[in-house]
């Protein structure tokens, strides 16, 4: 975490005088899931995911790429400053659901860089592999097969950018969110869930923490991990999406594949009070965390099943 806080970037490009280019590195590791069982259930536990599903919420892996992320991050040809840095968006493209015995590898590697009007936006690519079912682990020449993607953009603030050559990045679409449903009401944010995640996660990013800490940062007082508020709401809609395959313990209970796209539109203060709404449109189906004393989203989710 330290070596994150000092990561100060290329200082041509954070003064604005040379145009960022993302290093093509990657970052991977393999992941025995029996072994982080203990570790799956608490996730489980603090994202709410229903016991009765036997397979790994999708979000755990999005957990745990972002741990890869910081070895990116720490990389002396990465041009940002990493203190500061803002995960808006985060993407994930289910092609098949892993259960918890499986044997994965996660890679991340960074994509491409747009300019945007707060600074500069990019974005880390991950995806998610296994050995196909039909080849023996011994096997030299064993078929793996990508069954997830994860597309994570963070936004690297500052005034003074060069943009030759850059596209600018697309402005988000907020959907309305007026006459879709609550389906949680008034549901209560602790002020140490930071910590309890903190100690799942690993992240312990101190805007997440304690009011003190985060004030050291320039907040107010800390805030909810995003991750968390991304896995939080895909399981609340789980189980009203699917509740009767739930029930009749069909496994996986969900189609394939799928897609579970938000952005993250504010930040979450702790301890907080939040409503989660949803609007079923069929094929597309759209979430947002909301308050009632803010009329902008803190979230907004958008699932696309087939």
């Amino acid at each position: 975490m330290l070596e994150l806080l000092f990561q100060n970037g290329i200082k041509a490009v954070t003064q604005g005088n040379m145009v960022p280019i993302l290093p093509t590195i990657s970052s991977t590791e393999t992941y025995d899931l029996a072994t982080f069982k203990d570790n799956i259930y608490q996730y489980h536990c603090c994202t709410d995911w229903p016991s009765k599903i036997a397979v790994v919420h999708p979000c755990w892996f999005a957990m745990q790429a972002i741990q890869l992320q910081a070895k990116l991050f720490t990389d002396k040809a990465q041009p940002f400053k990493v203190l500061g840095l803002v995960h808006v968006a985060n993407n994930i493209q289910v092609n098949q659901w892993v259960h918890g015995t499986a044997m994965v590898t996660i890679t991340c590697r960074f994509g491409q860089v747009w300019s945007h009007s707060r600074g500069y936006m990019f974005n880390v690519l991950t995806t998610v592999t296994q050995r196909c079912a039909n080849k023996p682990e011994t096997s030299d020449d064993a078929e793996t097969q990508v069954v997830m993607t994860i597309d994570s953009h963070y936004l690297a603030r500052q005034e003074q950018m060069q943009t030759v050559g850059l596209l600018a990045y697309p402005t988000p679409v907020i959907q309305a969110y007026d006459e879709s449903q609550i389906v949680t009401s008034q549901l209560p944010l602790p002020s140490d869930l930071g910590k309890v995640y903190a100690k799942i996660s690993g992240d312990y990013n101190p805007i997440h923490l304690h009011p003190l800490s985060a004030k050291l940062f320039g907040l107010k007082r800390h805030i909810a991990h995003g991750m968390w508020t991304k896995a939080k709401t895909f399981s609340t809609l789980t189980k009203l999406l699917w509740a009767d395959a739930i029930k009749q313990n069909v496994s996986p209970p969900f189609p394939q594949p799928i897609t579970i796209n938000v952005q993250f539109l504010q930040m979450l203060y702790l301890p907080g009070l939040v409503d989660i709404r949803m609007q079923d449109n069929g094929s597309e189906v759209f979430g947002w965390v909301v308050s009632a004393d803010r009329p902008k989203p803190y979230l907004q989710m958008r699932i696309c099943k087939p």
